[in-house]
């Protein structure tokens, strides 16, 4: 009987300790490819999607530790100046970007929650197209899709979690991406490494 009441007990305080968040976003983002040879394309862009995580709070630590995954629907745009006049190189991707992050999230208070996370990411290059522009005249092609390569990016996010009603919570945060050796549709090549900032805002529902 003893023993019965203790693994109940031991049931209870998993289930209590176990958490399940699920968060929708929307953002912008910003982008940098250096090609490796002193030439840097630059853009922006925009996101959504939608993550979930599952941890727990340790005992004997005041943070929820978990892991956090899901998807991004990026648009991404480069933009390179040839130094032929106004010619510029154009690229513009969308991409479905997934994250799988280990995550920290420290609770100084009850309606506030600092989190940070960090991780590897699978970004797949979905649609593309690239060309050449002279002011606001462009000629754009559709990238093929053997050009359309699967990469692996890491990530390192920070976010913070302000409680609006129970179970509801604003979540603004910003997330680091680096693809350190990206697969360039110009070259045929993979060359430079790409950097981009992910912007944005969510919402929440976690205990």
């Amino acid at each position: 009987m003893k023993k019965c009441a203790v693994l109940t007990m031991l049931v209870l305080a998993l289930s209590a300790a176990w958490a399940i968040e699920g968060t929708a976003l929307i953002g912008a983002n910003s982008q940098t490819w250096d090609d490796g040879s002193g030439n840097s394309g630059t853009g922006g862009g925009a996101h959504f999607g939608i993550l979930g995580s599952i941890g727990m709070t340790p005992s004997c630590l005041p943070v929820y530790l978990g892991v956090e995954t899901g998807f991004l629907t990026q648009s991404a745009k480069y933009n390179w100046e040839t130094g032929f006049g106004e010619l510029d190189v154009n690229l513009k991707y969308n991409n479905l970007v997934i994250p799988i992050l280990l995550k920290g999230t420290f609770k100084p208070t009850g309606k506030i929650h600092i989190g940070a996370g960090l991780g590897p990411s699978l970004i797949i290059h979905s649609s593309g197209v690239m060309g050449i522009g002279i002011d606001d005249w462009s000629l754009m092609g559709d990238i093929d899709d053997d050009d359309l390569k699967t990469e692996i990016g890491f990530q390192i996010k920070g976010d913070v979690g302000i409680k609006l009603i129970p179970l509801l919570w604003l979540k603004p945060g910003i997330t680091l991406q680096i693809n350190s050796n990206p697969y360039s549709p110009v070259t045929g090549q993979k060359e430079g490494s790409e950097t981009t900032w992910f912007i944005h805002i969510g919402l929440a529902i976690k205990p």
